[in-house]
């Protein structure tokens, strides 16, 4: 039997390097459905095409999701303005490792937010007893590789074939962060 754990995150946050992760609410739900439309943000992130109505009912869903230990999902705000978001999930807690995704709206990449966020996730992680925390992106994303490495990550290989959720496959670079690092 896998052992899984209540996740539990602030209700008022998180300042951490200029930014606030915080849980999201269903008035962010406007903000950032186009993300889980938009090819170039939620494609090149592997999000679900979550419609905002299908959003809805995850946030509504949220407090089950922690408590069974599922996912942290994350919305980061800079300046009163949703950036993106991340998510710490597949926690694996005999192995004591985890792993991080993260997106930003198109408008706000280029400015450091999604290495801070990638980052956050992992102390976070860390911070919940984890010993690795890992993150795939789609081999070729060369923006989201050089995210992970200005984040402390280390490149481990390809895994081959994995499945897109837009449909089909592709192959994913591994990276991963150890505590201290």
């Amino acid at each position: 039997m896998v052992e899984t754990r209540p996740l539990t995150f602030p209700e008022e946050g998180i300042q951490h390097d200029g930014l606030l992760f915080r849980l999201p609410q269903l008035e962010d739900v406007d903000a950032v459905a186009p993300a889980f439309q938009d090819q170039a943000v939620g494609g090149a992130a592997n999000m679900p095409r979550f419609t905002a109505r299908e959003l809805r009912q995850q946030v509504r869903e949220f407090s089950t999701v922690l408590e069974e230990g599922v996912m942290i999902p994350l919305v980061v705000v800079a300046d009163g303005h949703i950036q993106g978001g991340g998510t710490l999930h597949h926690f694996d807690w005999e192995h004591g490792q985890a792993e991080i995704g993260y997106w930003l709206f198109t408008h706000t990449q280029g400015r450091g937010t999604a290495t801070k966020t990638a980052r956050f996730l992992a102390e976070y992680g860390f911070s919940l007893g984890l010993q690795r925390i890992e993150a795939r992106v789609f081999a070729g994303n060369s923006a989201s590789e050089r995210v992970l490495e200005r984040a402390g990550f280390t490149r481990e290989g390809v895994i081959r074939s994995m499945p897109r959720r837009a449909g089909g496959r592709a192959d994913q670079t591994l990276y991963s962060l150890l505590p201290g690092e």
